[in-house]
């Protein structure tokens, strides 16, 4: 084979490979997913910085990964004590039963009660029996082939309990393992259950089993670990746009009004545009509230909203200040004119009159404006001429109806 082609081949494996490990993975994390909507409560899944919402889907995953595997090993232990009569089977199958229910009986009551630490202690004591117990019938410490399996309780408590459960944990395998070495050590033997033949086996497949746990389990804590990385992420993001948001229209809150209004300040200096601050007050607001309700009156700024967003430019900014106060920055235009056609476009889209539960409502608004670097360069100072001019439109205004009335 020519060595690029050769070259072309190993990559198309390793490409294969990584997408069949990349789907693995996706299954499994729908896996779990699913498994832990079904078992875990929505309150505990929702609180994401809570330490039980971090270590209960691991706890769900392994408990339910060991309740099957205990079902099939006590599957075939009991076959094989079906065919060979030996009553050291009997005795595995026995313990294997007990684990099963263990597990099965742990994942039922953390259902119930959603008590994730003492089911973490009952999933270790059940793996600490599965996992000694049948080491004092294969052999004991020096000749068993399960030893290897009394890794998994340190391993997956540090995971599910944390530190100072694990540790605990770890001291109480320790001195089982202890017990079984001295109780050897005093010329105790241990009955073996397994053929000298079959024992290479035996030790494979216990090795095997040991790290298809060990792997699943740290897969399962990936996978809670990338969601839980993705839900922080996403809940960071959303508490960034609420700090800089109004929580009524969604329109840029106060904040957010500053922040655009000094860029386009700074933009309007260095390249030599202009930037304008528009003001916008809604006229006799307080009498919708008083007539008809502090909902109605939440419906109407949330259209008025609506109708600013919608006459803006993209680049442009509409807030949300404050009760019936909007501001507007005008990001980069050429000549005051642009401002004078957008004050006219907005006031008309004020004016629009508003149905609201069989009522029609006609709304005004009083407006101001200022021009930077016009009339100055500091935003405070730019909204301040605003809000003055706003004033004087909203008094001229009243002046209006005075002579008129």
């Amino acid at each position: 084979m020519p060595l690029d082609s050769y070259g072309q081949h190993i990559n198309n494996n390793r490409t294969q490979v990584w997408n069949l490990g990349t789907s693995v993975l996706e299954v499994l994390k729908k896996g779990m997913e699913s498994l832990n909507r079904a078992v875990v409560s929505d309150r505990l899944l929702e609180d994401s910085f809570a330490e039980a919402r971090r270590r209960t889907p691991i706890l769900v995953g392994m408990l339910s990964i060991s309740a099957a595997s205990a079902l099939m090993i006590t599957a075939a232990l009991g076959f094989i004590y079906w065919r060979t009569g030996n009553p050291l089977y009997l005795i595995g199958t026995l313990i294997a039963s007990i684990t099963m229910l263990g597990y099965a009986g742990t994942l039922w009551y953390f259902k119930r009660s959603m008590a994730w630490l003492p089911a973490s202690h009952l999933y270790a004591l059940t793996t600490t029996f599965s996992t000694v117990a049948p080491c004092m019938i294969t052999g004991g410490l020096f000749s068993s082939p399960y030893l290897p399996l009394v890794l998994i309780v340190p391993a997956f408590l540090f995971l599910i309990a944390g530190r100072r459960w694990g540790t605990c944990w770890s001291i109480i395998v320790a001195l089982c393992v202890g017990a079984m070495y001295f109780m050897e050590w005093q010329g105790f033997t241990f009955p073996q259950a397994i053929p000298a033949d079959m024992m290479a086996q035996f030790r494979f497949m216990a090795w095997l089993m040991t790290l298809m746990l060990l792997v699943l389990g740290l897969v399962s804590y990936e996978v809670n670990f990338e969601n839980l990385t993705e839900r922080i992420s996403a809940e960071r993001s959303q508490f960034a746009h609420d700090a800089m948001h109004d929580p009524l229209t969604g329109l840029s809150n106060r904040k957010l009004f500053y922040q655009r209004a000094r860029e386009a300040v700074e933009y309007a200096l260095h390249h030599d545009h202009k930037a304008a601050l528009i003001f916008i007050d809604l006229n006799d607001f307080k009498k919708v509230n008083d007539s008809f309700g502090h909902e109605v009156g939440d419906e109407v700024l949330n259209e008025i909203a609506h109708r600013l967003r919608a006459n803006m430019r993209s680049m442009d900014t509409v807030s949300r200040l404050g009760g019936d106060e909007f501001a507007v920055v005008m990001h980069g235009i050429n000549h005051t004119e642009a401002t004078n056609v957008m004050l006219e476009k907005l006031s008309i889209a004020i004016r629009k009159p508003l149905a609201m539960r069989d009522t029609i409502l006609n709304i005004s608004g009083s407006f101001g404006v200022a021009i930077a670097p016009d009339e100055g360069i500091r935003v405070e100072d730019l909204l301040h001429i605003a809000d003055q001019g706003m004033y004087e439109a909203k008094q001229l205004r009243k002046d209006s109806q005075l002579e008129a009335g």
